[in-house]
């Protein structure tokens, strides 16, 4: 056997260095290996994650937007939480840190600062935009106008509105995030690559080490291929993908939304539960990869239309896709609740019905269409007849419950094609299209028809109502929608000047007379603060001793461009323009100082009255007993001193009794002023005007005076009305005495008082002071 020289002791040394070398090579190679693939796994890893917060993102944004919506519609919602979660999301994206949960079934996710530059920099806009989002969100909630200058993508922003520049500031937020996850998937194929070809380098060094290597490797491929399939599969958002033979691929939530099977949507059975409408988008997508963005509507398995908005991908140049990808998320109920806002700016909250806008839209539309058809177009304003007395009685409640039943007996008695709107308050108005001048006034009288058809229950109570309707019919052709409601306008207070309950129809003198009316109240208002309205007096005598027992203030107003104005011409004015409040108080102030002059020069009687008119405007007003005697206290007038006339027109609603008057009437009579029913017997129910309303005096009206010295029938019924208020303990005026004669048949009824052009006239203080002082006498001051 042959020994081992010397010669081979180098060899096997130097096969053992070289089987050492090897080894210290192998395990070089391993060790770096190992190191590389530690890091490029720990890179892939935290990429991973950061694409998985990335996602998490998106749904923030989307969660963020349906808050800021939901809190404008005022649901429960938190936008301000979300906008928190997103700041520290983006910030722990941007620098490492703690990324918060998102949703129950995941937790808070520990984040590496990201290096790699082009990342960053798409992390670094996503945090801007995610301020823009906030800051945008915060605008809408608050009302506030959004500085456009401090946003980032301000020159991408070009919204109409606050719902839809949120949506575009969380559309670009979105794509940011989306950006970012593939470019960081993108990097980490690319790393994956690399350290594959490492492998194969290191593997010619050393099988062993390769194969151990590469199976790690392979190892933590498919979990990390494993981790992303699980995002993508746990996704909520719908991928498909189409390639040239239709959908080549669908996400697990896709076949989940629509109840069906993968394999059933493969090809184009996807277009099954597609909108009908929405498909022919779709086959453009599949065929040019356009749009990017839309929106379409696919069946659920309930069978419902659920809204997605589509992102759209063209990667068919991508050889490992070869196709477009369509990345939807669903946004129902964002879309119904913008369609809800959108119908709550079009339509009145309380009725339904149209607003002014929408109808002043259909009106120019209508006119637009007149204009090339020559067809007429009616506008019918109207307004209800004694809303504002119903609402200040029973109360808002009551006034809104019958807003909306007028509005559903409107709506019934018009045609499909017709359309009316609430302007607001109690004033609805009603478009007709094609229709003639006979037809529209033949429908105006069907609407009052239908209002006044029977009584309406509000409130314990039966309500008949009534309204007044000014119509204008535009002939064809070229017109104003302005124009057509300024002359519906002027119809109507025509047709409330005309006695309420009718319908009027625009004529041309009508609005050379609002003209004037306008012109009336300008004027009006010009007098009162210059002096040119005054009070006049008119005596009232006691027709057994002939002597003066109180006055009645009458207010006259002399204009220096008009002349004498008549009361009939300008109190409906003064109370259309809101000025009878200060017109009532002037005469009522004026009024009590001249009674305390002629008390303090000792020309009246411990029972003279001065009477002062209360017109229905001001008997609506609530707060008129505290003007009262606020004034009365101001310039030292015992209440027992005045008294206020009112008519019955002034007390009655439709035929109700006004609670409203009534209760001012008690508090005013409560007080110690007495109460005065004007003009008696020319109304309705004044029997039980007398029984509820708490009246000390009566006047006859001069109507029943006139006739009384040769008209039997006119004698009875003043008889009787002497005899009624007698026994009713009321004492009694009788007005428009002007003859000798109707003066004698009155004392012989027994008539309490008289007032007429035969016993004086109205008059200014001084005058009437004149006659006070020349029938100072013992007896008068008894009287």
């Amino acid at each position: 056997m042959m020994r081992r020289g010397p010669a081979f002791r180098p060899l096997a040394s130097r096969g053992r260095r070289a089987v050492v070398a090897i080894l210290v090579m192998f395990a070089l190679f391993s060790a770096i290996s190992v190191i590389l693939s530690t890091r490029a796994t720990a890179r892939s890893k935290n990429r991973a994650t950061v694409v998985q917060v990335a996602a998490r993102q998106r749904t923030l944004a989307e969660r963020y937007v349906n808050d800021v919506l939901l809190a404008l519609r005022g649901a429960p919602a938190n936008p301000r939480y979300t906008a928190a979660l997103l700041r520290k999301s983006s910030q722990a994206l941007l620098n490492g840190g703690e990324a918060p949960a998102v949703n129950g079934d995941d937790d808070e996710t520990h984040l590496s600062p990201v290096s790699d530059r082009l990342t960053r920099r798409q992390l670094v806009q996503q945090g801007r935009l995610v301020a823009d989002l906030i800051a945008s969100g915060n605008a809408l909630l608050h009302g506030t106008a959004l500085d456009r200058d401090r946003l980032t993508a301000g020159e991408k922003i070009d919204a109409a509105n606050g719902v839809e520049q949120l949506r575009i500031v969380a559309s670009l937020t979105e794509n940011v995030s989306l950006n970012a996850a593939r470019t960081i998937a993108s990097r980490t194929d690319h790393n994956i690559s690399n350290l594959m070809s490492l492998q194969i380098v290191l593997g010619i060094g050393g099988l062993l080490v390769a194969l151990l290597l590469g199976g790690a490797l392979v190892a933590a491929t498919r979990r990390q291929t494993a981790h992303f399939r699980s995002l993508v599969t746990a996704s909520t958002d719908l991928v498909l993908v189409f390639g040239r033979g239709g959908c080549g691929y669908v996400s697990a939530s896709v076949a989940t939304m629509v109840g069906r099977a993968e394999k059933d949507l493969l090809g184009l059975g996807y277009a099954d539960f597609v909108h009908e409408d929405d498909r022919s988008v779709l086959e453009t997508v599949r065929a040019n990869g356009e749009p990017h963005e839309f929106v379409f509507r696919m069946s659920n398995r309930f069978a419902e239309w659920r809204h997605l908005e589509a992102h759209v991908t063209d990667l068919r140049g991508d050889r490992r896709i070869r196709g477009i990808v369509v990345n939807s998320r669903d946004i129902t109920e964002r879309v119904r609740l913008e369609e809800e806002l959108t119908h709550r700016a079009f339509h009145d909250e309380l009725t339904g019905l149209a607003n002014r806008a929408l109808f002043r839209d259909r009106l120019d539309h209508a006119l637009a269409r007149s204009a090339r058809s020559q067809d007429p177009v009616a506008v019918l304003l109207t307004d209800i007849d004694w809303f504002k007395q119903v609402n200040d009685t029973l109360g808002h409640e009551a006034g809104d419950q019958l807003l909306r039943e007028i509005s559903r007996r409107i709506q019934r008695a018009l045609r499909p094609s017709d359309t009316v709107a609430r302007l607001g308050g109690d004033e609805f108005v009603i478009l007709l299209e094609g229709t003639s001048e006979q037809e529209a006034t033949e429908l105006a009288s069907r609407v009052l028809q239908r209002l006044r058809s029977e009584p309406v229950e509000i409130g314990g109570r039966d309500l008949v109502v009534g309204a007044s309707i000014g119509m204008i019919v535009h002939p064809g052709g070229a017109g104003e929608s302005e124009e057509l409601m300024r002359r519906a306008d002027v119809a109507m207070y025509a047709a409330k000047d005309a006695g309420r309950g009718r319908v009027e129809t625009f004529r041309a003198d009508m609005m050379r007379d609002a003209s004037d009316l306008l012109g009336m109240e300008h004027d009006l208002r010009r007098g009162l603060e210059q002096g040119e309205v005054t009070v006049h007096y008119q005596p009232s005598y006691d027709i057994a001793s002939h002597t003066i027992v109180g006055v009645e203030a009458l207010v006259r107003w002399r204009s220096p461009t008009r002349g004498s104005v008549p009361p009939d011409r300008f109190v409906p004015v003064a109370e259309a323009a809101g000025l009878i409040h200060e017109l009532g108080e002037f005469v009522l102030r004026e009024a009590a100082r001249q009674t305390v002059r002629w008390i303090d020069d000792d020309l009246v009687g411990p029972d003279f009255v001065t009477w002062v008119n209360l017109s229905a405007v001001q008997l609506s007003d609530r707060r008129i007993t505290d003007t009262v005697y606020r004034i009365l206290h101001s310039v030292g007038l015992e209440t027992r001193r005045l008294g206020f006339e009112v008519t019955e027109t002034a007390i009655v609603v439709e035929g109700s009794p006004a609670e409203q008057a009534r209760a001012v009437l008690l508090d005013l009579h409560d007080r110690g002023l007495a109460i005065a029913l004007d003009d008696f017997g020319t109304g309705f129910s004044s029997l039980e005007h007398l029984r509820r309303f708490p009246i000390d005096v009566i006047k006859i009206d001069r109507s029943f005076i006139q006739g009384i010295e040769h008209d039997p029938k006119d004698v009875a019924i003043a008889a009787n009305l002497v005899s009624l208020a007698h026994a009713l303990r009321l004492a009694v005026i009788a007005e428009g005495i002007e003859t000798e004669g109707q003066l004698a048949q009155l004392a012989e009824l027994g008539c309490d008082l008289g007032q007429g052009y035969l016993l004086a006239r109205p008059a200014p203080a001084s005058a009437v002071s004149a006659l006070l002082a020349a029938q100072r006498t013992p007896a008068s001051t008894t009287a």
